[in-house]
């Protein structure tokens, strides 16, 4: 069997230099496309351009997404106008995040989806979002951690009985944290699959197969904490289970 073509939802930046003109890149972590390859998947960067000319035909050779992290999602989005507290959001962008999630639900591709791209996954199923975690009821923990990606910075309680209690087990699992949004209203035919002790969703799955969502940021885990590079492995075992 081939491996699958896993589909990486990309960014874009200035580049800023002193040896030539400043020109547009699209882009993706480097950690997303090492776990993808470490566990026998082979990783494509889709340009959000591309998506939002011709979703079907930029995707069309994925078997699944991978949803990563990236700026603040735009608000309207979720039917809501942009508070003081947001940072940056490029309504470009999430335009043609939600079009790739679609056309997922559409050919029934897998997606996983990492911090930002987990509150994507939530409101493409309809949900909303705290535009700051300061907004959320209750005393809240640091979500924003001060240190190396790969250090684990807090806790969250797994459900038992979800998928991802069967990738990294059910209980308490130590995390790492960079977000200042957090899942709000859950999305239709979600449920939730993680909390931080302060009641934040860190987790969010489908009953069908096709969702798996973390607040944290695995991809940067892979060595430090060796469970979380089940949750690609997992995304390759959904790919290859569609093929």
């Amino acid at each position: 069997m081939k491996k699958p073509v896993i589909g990486i939802m990309g960014l874009t930046r200035k580049t800023d230099s002193v040896h030539y003109v400043s020109g547009e890149q699209a882009f993706t972590g480097s950690t997303n496309v090492r776990a993808i390859l470490k566990n026998g998947g082979i990783p494509v960067i889709i340009p959000p351009a591309a998506i939002a000319e011709d979703a079907e035909a930029a995707l069309s050779c994925c078997d699944g997404l991978l949803f990563p992290g990236g700026e603040d999602m735009t608000p309207w989005y979720y039917g809501e106008e942009p508070l003081p507290v947001i940072g940056v959001f490029r309504p470009e962008i999430d335009d043609a995040w939600l079009k790739a999630g679609r056309y997922a639900l559409e050919h029934k591709l897998p997606m996983l989806g990492i911090c930002k791209g987990h509150q994507t996954l939530n409101v493409l199923m309809g949900g909303s979002l705290y535009q700051d975690l300061s907004l959320q009821e209750g005393k809240v923990i640091q979500h924003l951690q001060k240190y190396n990606r790969t250090y684990l910075t807090h806790h969250v309680e797994v459900e038992e009985g979800t998928r991802l209690a069967s990738i990294v087990g059910a209980g308490t699992l130590a995390t790492n944290s960079m977000h200042h949004q957090s899942v709000k209203e859950l999305g239709k035919g979600l449920k939730i699959s993680a909390r931080a002790c302060d009641g934040t969703v860190e987790g969010i799955e489908d009953e069908e197969g096709l969702i798996v969502g973390v607040q944290w940021h695995p991809e940067d885990l892979v060595d430090s904490a060796p469970v979380m590079n089940r949750l690609f492995a997992d995304l390759v075992k959904r790919c290859k289970e569609r093929m």
